[in-house]
């Protein structure tokens, strides 16, 4: 047991060092403001305050942890063993920053709730983020840090246990479009006919009432074909689909569309089946209560997992009425447009409200990239470098690496085969 002795015991400072000990090593720990104890305890222990009590290992705390409500911080980058760092200690600190009050930082998304900057969709810009600022925004500096924490540490304390780092592959298949071209009403088949037609995209114009016709497959009707990809490389994954009245970010197939809904039972009797939440939920709790209940009632069991379409979360509202609905498991936050950790780290973590200073039962789980942004790379072995990246940070640190994909990564047209091999073989080689 590891014993932290700190002059003020409150949510904030149990939140952080709940997450940081659970998650990186194998002991227990136990928190007190009461000196005496501290003090008889012959274990592994450190001091977490203001001034250095005595010859303890000690952390000079920041005053952010004792703080409530958001202000704007004060945050100078500098480095320690060649890692970006913020909250600087004293000399008497074991460390040189406050790795406790950076992570809290980080895991709150703490700058996302006083004013920042926005892209033209109204979300989280990267390119206004600290960690893009620092240019760190493509490492997990929370699971950097810990590393070098636990370091020193364990040079005082042998017997702490450090968790050693595993393989961590998990992917989420996110659908926003259930199928290319079937199941789509006549008017809208024609509608899309047109834009093809005049655009001189003739393939496309008969692909689709080759599809129509049942004389083809629907591209992205590839849903067997992931089930059997990841049961075959023994990597865990789940679908989300989105089942949500039609608007203009939001365009799937009619919720009333027979085959659509025989599809998602017949998915969610092979992997967790959940909700990939409409981009006009956002605003309308209501509304997403509305696609919570008409997804669980086809699949017949409460959803627990979540991801706001398009990423469009709102800090703390968003998260509070995924808590509220009853979901543990979020996996929607992510940079937009860049591959990266969006909050310094790619372990799930609790969320924390900090208007309400509460700690909450859903877990968000850190996304490091979604399809679009490896599309972007314009090169399927540019997306794959960047990939083999965070695999690194999977073996070095034990980050896991959670992507999500949209069902056209498997698509069998020819422009995609590169695509779908790139994927095919980093799912097969990730060990």
């Amino acid at each position: 047991m590891i014993l932290i002795y700190t002059h003020q015991l409150n949510a904030r400072v149990r939140y952080v060092f709940t997450h940081f000990f659970e998650t990186y090593t194998d002991n227990t720990i136990e928190i007190t403001d009461v000196l005496e104890t501290f003090i008889a305890h012959n274990g592994p222990k450190f001091s977490y305050t203001n001034q250095k009590l005595s010859n303890e290992f000690f952390v000079h705390a920041n005053p952010l942890l004792f703080e409530q409500g958001v202000r704007e911080q004060e945050i100078k980058i500098s480095r320690w063993q060649t890692t970006p760092v913020f909250f600087s200690c004293n000399e008497e600190s074991a460390i040189p920053y406050d790795i406790f009050a950076a992570s809290f930082y980080m895991l709150t998304r703490y700058e996302e709730h006083i004013p920042h900057l926005k892209d033209d969709m109204n979300r989280f810009s990267t390119s206004g983020s600290l960690a893009s600022a620092a240019k760190f925004a493509n490492k997990p500096v929370v699971d950097m840090w810990a590393q070098q924490f636990l370091g020193c540490f364990k040079v005082e304390f042998p017997e702490l246990m450090i968790k050693h780092p595993t393989s961590n592959l998990q992917t989420i298949l996110e659908v926003p479009v259930a199928y290319a071209y079937k199941s789509k009403s006549v008017l809208r088949t024609f509608f899309e006919t047109g834009i093809d037609f005049f655009n001189l995209r003739f393939v496309e114009i008969f692909e689709r009432f080759a599809v129509r016709l049942s004389f083809r497959p629907d591209p992205y009707d590839i849903y067997k074909s992931w089930i059997a990809l990841h049961q075959k490389f023994n990597v865990p994954t789940k679908v989300m689909f989105m089942f949500a009245r039609p608007s203009a970010n939001d365009r799937n197939i009619s919720i009333f569309k027979y085959r659509f809904i025989n599809r998602i039972k017949d998915v969610a009797d092979y992997v967790p089946t959940s909700l990939l939440a409409s981009y006009q939920s956002t605003d309308q709790p209501d509304l997403l209560q509305i696609e919570v209940n008409r997804l669980s009632e086809i699949i017949h069991h409460p959803l627990k997992d979540i991801r706001q379409h398009l990423v469009r979360l709102r800090f703390p509202t968003t998260y509070d009425h995924f808590a509220n609905l009853g979901f543990t498991h979020d996996y929607s936050l992510q940079f937009v447009d860049f591959l990266g950790y969006r909050a310094g780290t790619g372990f799930p973590f609790r969320f924390y409200n900090l208007s309400k200073e509460q700690c909450s039962n859903l877990f968000i789980h850190p996304v490091v990239a979604h399809e679009t942004i490896l599309r972007n790379q314009r090169s399927p072995r540019k997306a794959r470098r960047l990939l083999e990246q965070c695999k690194s940070y999977n073996n070095e640190y034990g980050t896991p690496l959670t992507l999500v994909l949209t069902n056209t990564i498997l698509d069998e047209r020819q422009k995609n085969k590169p695509w779908k091999r790139m994927f095919t073989e980093f799912l097969e080689n990730y060990d």
